[in-house]
């Protein structure tokens, strides 16, 4: 049985270095047990990541099923009349 070991603070000074604290567990992404007298009374965690990693996007997409030939036209065209049809204006704002 492995054991848990990660970095400990006690409660004191927590209170006297929460910003640093908190920057210091965002950063390296690992938690921060908080000791109160000699008992673990609670931890800090990081943020769970939001969103699709963009490294696992191509793989992503090689796994997506292809369109057949009569779905790959279809979509074709509706592409073309979705260009056709849009409305954009003469210099886009990202140059």
């Amino acid at each position: 049985m492995r054991a848990n070991i990660s970095e400990t603070v006690t409660a004191t000074e927590l209170a006297r270095n929460l910003a640093v604290t908190i920057d210091k567990v965002r950063l390296s992404r690992k938690a921060i047990s908080i000791v109160k007298g000699n008992q673990t009374v609670a931890q800090l965690l990081p943020a769970k990541q939001e969103g699709f990693p963009v490294i696992q996007l191509e793989t992503f997409l090689r796994r997506l099923p292809c369109l057949d030939s009569k779905h790959s036209h279809s979509m074709a065209a509706d592409l073309k009349m979705i260009r056709d049809n849009a409305s954009l204006p003469d210099e886009l704002p990202w140059g």
